[in-house]
């Protein structure tokens, strides 16, 4: 067996040994708390658009919008921003990302009824504007192109294991409602 295969059992090992030590442990996940990103209703728990839908991107909820201004529901770095805006993903800590879905999230070089405004940011803090939306062209459009799919993914194996209590129903406002809530 190389040393290369046994890598593995040696870390697994040294992390129980520093446990025991007294050392500093491998922090645990925390669930970050999630913020609405815009004014609006929780339409289901469960993200009706099909990618969304789906969980390849992650688990949460998809929200009816009434507000006009997209604002970040966490702080954390912007890892992706598409040409239209309609997809944005914020990577929160080593453990969680964060996407935001707008309709189908189908929009590929313009959304007529969004105006991105971090175009150039980094990094986000929680409360940012990140778009304002013209709700009278949004209300154009096919009913699902209307709604915000709010999509928590894990990155690590422990962040998989912890439970997420999603908000299941009511109105939320941006900024003020948790959409999360922590495990009892």
């Amino acid at each position: 067996m190389d040393t290369v295969d046994k890598l593995p059992a040696l870390c697994h090992y040294t992390l129980k040994i520093n446990a025991i030590r007294g050392s500093t442990a491998v922090p645990q996940p925390q669930l970050p708390s999630i913020y609405a990103p815009i004014t609006g209703r929780v339409q289901s728990a469960r993200s009706a658009s099909a990618i969304p839908g789906s969980e390849l991107l992650g688990r949460g909820l998809q929200l009816s919008i009434t507000g006009s201004t997209l604002y970040a529901p966490v702080s954390g770095e912007l890892l992706h921003l598409s040409q239209s805006g309609d997809y944005i993903a914020i990577k929160v800590n080593e453990h969680f990302s964060l996407q935001l879905i707008l309709g189908r999230g189908e929009q590929y070089l313009t959304h007529d009824a969004l105006k991105v405004l971090c175009r150039r940011a980094e990094r986000v803090e929680q409360g940012a504007p990140l778009a304002s939306l013209n709700l009278p062209r949004l209300r154009s459009l096919p009913q699902s192109q209307q709604g915000l799919s709010v999509l928590l993914s894990a990155l690590t194996e422990q962040a998989s294991e912890l439970p997420v209590h999603w908000l299941q129903s009511g109105r939320v406002f941006a900024n003020e409602t948790c959409l999360n809530e922590e495990p009892e």
